[in-house]
C-alpha cells in the first residue's frame, strides 16, 4: 500500500481500504507484478556489469 501512496496512484488510505476486496486483489496483482519486473531489470544489469579493475602500469 505505500508503493501506492508514493507513486500518487492513491491520494487517501480509505481509498485502498473502501476499495472492494476484488479490486483489491486486482491491484495488488498489478503493483507486484510491476516490483517484480523492475526488480528483474535490476538484477540483469548488475549480472551484465562487466567489472574494471584498476591496474598501475610499470
Amino acid at each position: 500500500m505505500y508503493y501506492l501512496f508514493k507513486t500518487k496512484r492513491l491520494n487517501k488510505p480509505s481509498e485502498y481500504w473502501n476499495l472492494e476486496l476484488g479490486d483489491k486483489l486486482v491491484l495488488r496483482a498489478f503493483v507486484e507484478k510491476e516490483i517484480e519486473e523492475r526488480t528483474r531489470k535490476e538484477l540483469t544489469l548488475q549480472r551484465e556489469k562487466i567489472p574494471i579493475f584498476s591496474v598501475d602500469v610499470v
